[in-house]
């Protein structure tokens, strides 16, 4: 039988005060009461919103105000960071949350984010490899000494991890290098359900079976196993979650209306683009599972039923409290 498990996307979507961040952690408190598998933070760094706090603090305090469910980011951009940072990060989190914190790692979309802090465009997927090797060792090894393209160093220390060997890696990404990168160095590969040239990812639109298809030839490869509808449990095991939108209303074109109101709310300051997911909002929104709790329901079964064992839910909509609510009530009793 397929484990079915959900995992919520918890950003801030709205102006920041204290009293917004008090409400959010409340709401994560809650999900973590109800048995939500996981909160993600997605790992953005510059979209020139100064509406988005710094990730590494929120999800610190996600840490410390849940108990059992994981916590960590979808995805952060690894190549941006100094792999010592980040391995210290991550082990911090792991020890703050006992030993649930899990590193989402991606590379991201936007050419323009790697401009900004002057990271060239085109070694992104070396720097990103480099990168994960070093946080590997400096996990797992009480001192490092490395030699590398990007970095070098020697006797560099992290914090010691709570989870053995280290914390969980969850690839993201949809090109063959993500793919066989997931194999690589991943516990989970974090998909999305299909992908189209508009997202700057592929040159034709790919399925999310032909991409299963293809990770477990890598995986034969490599001599590893993909396994479908359940978490990995041994270290040879690589498993399968996704990504996907939501928004649950009275009727399916109400949560159209919501879901475009959310994209034009959240994407705009003034009349000013500053923010937003990589595909266009017509497509996420033919993807997305919106509609009735029922339709949101069936959408997520059929979901499951491709192989991945956790779906993580971003909420197409400005208001994240009501639909984890309706998510708490009326979604998570039928699966």
């Amino acid at each position: 039988m397929t484990e079915k498990k959900l995992g919520y996307n918890i950003r801030i979507k709205k102006d920041v005060d204290a009293k917004t961040v008090k409400e959010y952690f409340a709401l994560a408190k809650r999900a973590d009461d109800a048995g939500i598998y996981s909160l993600a933070v997605p790992g953005f760094f510059d979209r020139s919103d100064r509406r988005i706090i710094n990730i590494f603090t929120y999800v610190s305090g996600l840490a410390l105000v849940t108990e059992h469910c994981k916590v960590g980011f979808d995805c952060l951009l690894v190549p941006l960071i100094h792999p010592k940072h980040v391995a210290d990060i991550g082990a911090s989190l792991d020890l703050m949350s006992n030993g649930r914190f899990v590193l989402g790692a991606g590379l991201g979309w936007r050419k323009d984010e790697y401009e900004r802090f002057e990271v060239p465009w085109h070694e992104r997927g070396k720097r990103f490899d480099e990168a994960l090797e070093i946080i590997e060792k400096l996990w797992t090894q009480p001192s490092v000494d490395y030699s590398g393209r990007f970095w070098n160093f020697k006797k560099m220390v992290s914090p010691p991890c709570v989870q053995k060997p280290h914390p969980p890696i969850w690839i993201g990404g949809a090109s063959d290098a993500a793919l066989r990168r997931a194999v690589k160095f991943g516990e989970n590969w974090s998909g999305i359900e299909s992908w189209m040239p508009e997202m700057g990812i592929a040159k034709e639109k790919w399925s999310f079976k032909e991409r299963l298809e293809k990770l477990k030839e890598y995986c034969r490869q490599a001599g590893r196993e993909l396994v479908l509808g359940r978490a990995p449990r041994t270290p040879k095991e690589l498993g399968v979650n996704l990504r996907h939108h939501f928004n649950i209303s009275s009727t399916k074109q109400q949560g159209v209306e919501d879901a475009r109101y959310f994209r034009k709310t959240f994407r705009e300051i003034n009349g000013v683009q500053v923010t937003g997911g990589s595909a266009p909002l017509e497509y996420k929104i033919e993807e997305a599972a919106i509609g009735t709790a029922e339709e949101v329901i069936e959408k997520l079964k059929r979901i499951f039923d491709t192989g991945a064992y956790l779906v993580t839910l971003y909420p197409l909509s400005t208001d994240s409290k009501t639909q984890w609510e309706r998510i708490e009530k009326e979604v998570l009793p039928s699966l």
